[in-house]
């Protein structure tokens, strides 16, 4: 059964918390914000720091010389569809949580696709696709990892994508998420890493960096 998208409850407890004293700041105005979605990521600081990195990919990714035209061109289709399907969690049970999934799977798809949104890892929150291979999971996973607070993990293998939110560990980077299907956890540390999916038992992967 495929595991569904899923960011877990530690995630609610910390959207929609920023205070008025710590203002967000997205990569757009927020005094011209439009719609539901928009006003949401104005007021949360972490929804707005998905958001500045997601668009400074995105501008990487468009600048880049490498890239040919007819692909510019795709990329900005691809851009256009992705804001209209992030807009759309207004209608989402949980807006919040919809709007970052949205942008994580976005970092993703970025960082995977073209070389130049991974060009200048210095100056932003963002890391990977790297690829995790585990015994009992027939494909590659591939892993992006994103440095808010907490941070969060991507992985996505065959039909399957999960997003796991960091949680304290005494070494390492430790990441869960709760799925229909019951609770996974990712523990990192460095090119070793350990993998439990619902009801199958700990699997030990190895981390690399995708050429």
């Amino acid at each position: 059964m495929p595991i569904r998208l899923s960011v877990p409850t530690v995630a609610l407890a910390m959207l929609g918390t920023t205070s008025v004293a710590m203002a967000a700041s997205p990569s757009f105005d927020c005094g011209n914000a439009k719609g539901q979605v928009e006003q949401l990521i104005c007021k949360d600081d972490t929804l707005a720091r998905l958001d500045r990195e997601t668009t400074r990919l995105y501008g990487m990714a468009l600048d880049a010389r490498s890239l040919p035209a007819p692909q510019k061109k795709t990329l900005l289709a691809e851009q256009r569809g992705w804001i209209k399907g992030r807009n759309d969690c207004w209608k989402a049970s949980d807006a919040g949580v919809c709007v970052a999934a949205s942008y994580l799977e976005r970092i993703h798809e970025l960082r995977h696709a073209y070389a130049g949104a991974r060009t200048q890892d210095d100056k932003g929150i963002s890391r990977g696709p790297f690829d995790i291979r585990c015994p009992d999971v027939k494909a590659v996973i591939a892993g992006t990892f994103v440095q808010t607070e907490p941070g969060f993990a991507y992985l996505r293998w065959l039909d399957q994508q999960l997003v796991l939110t960091q949680t304290p560990a005494a070494s390492g980077a430790r990441y869960t998420a709760t799925t229909a299907n019951g609770e996974a956890v990712f523990w990192d540390k460095g090119p070793d890493a350990q993998l439990t999916l619902p009801g199958k038992a700990d699997m030990n992967c190895r981390v690399g960096i995708r050429d």
